[in-house]
């Protein structure tokens, strides 16, 4: 089945929040679906889903700085049951596109995650630059990384 990236809309809420909690608490703590719900409510930035037919199978946005030359990844996630499809990786090739194409095109894009899922960012591009132990509140490694979107490296997205 053919996967699509479009924006979110209000009646992929049930379905995003399933797969959020399809990733709890391998990915995710649970306490983080109450930060996902204001986040859907009142977005910072665009969120895109990814579907295959009329199932949402990932979700993930991003938000970008007015004052600092900068963007940020949030809610990066595919549902459980289709990690290691590629299709985290399609999602966030679509969202780095998708802020070099703004206006405001940020030349760092920052992410910050677990040290089970840093290795995908990394393998994608990424840099790491902070390890903060404990860094959650929920007491969880947190893992800063940065890319460069930079001309080359849009140019690599596009192939």
């Amino acid at each position: 089945m053919k996967l699509r990236i479009r924006r979110y809309r209000p009646a992929d809420r049930k379905a995003v929040l399933a797969a959020f909690r399809s990733n709890v608490p391998d990915h995710f703590p649970a306490s983080e679906e109450a930060w996902l719900r204001s986040a859907l409510d009142e977005p910072d930035g665009p969120f895109f889903v990814a579907v295959e037919g009329e199932e949402v199978v990932a979700f993930g946005g991003y938000e970008l700085s007015a004052f600092y030359d900068l963007g940020t990844l949030v809610f990066g996630l595919v549902r459980a049951d289709r990690h290691g499809s590629g299709i985290g990786r399609l999602l966030l090739n679509y969202r780095l596109l998708h802020m070099a194409g703004r206006k405001l095109r940020p030349r760092w894009v920052t992410v910050d995650t677990h040290p089970h899922t840093a290795g995908f960012f990394q393998r994608c591009g990424f840099e790491v630059i902070a390890r903060w132990p404990g860094g959650y509140r929920s007491g969880r490694e947190r893992v800063d990384l940065r890319f460069e979107l930079s001309d080359e490296a849009v140019a690599r997205l596009r192939t």
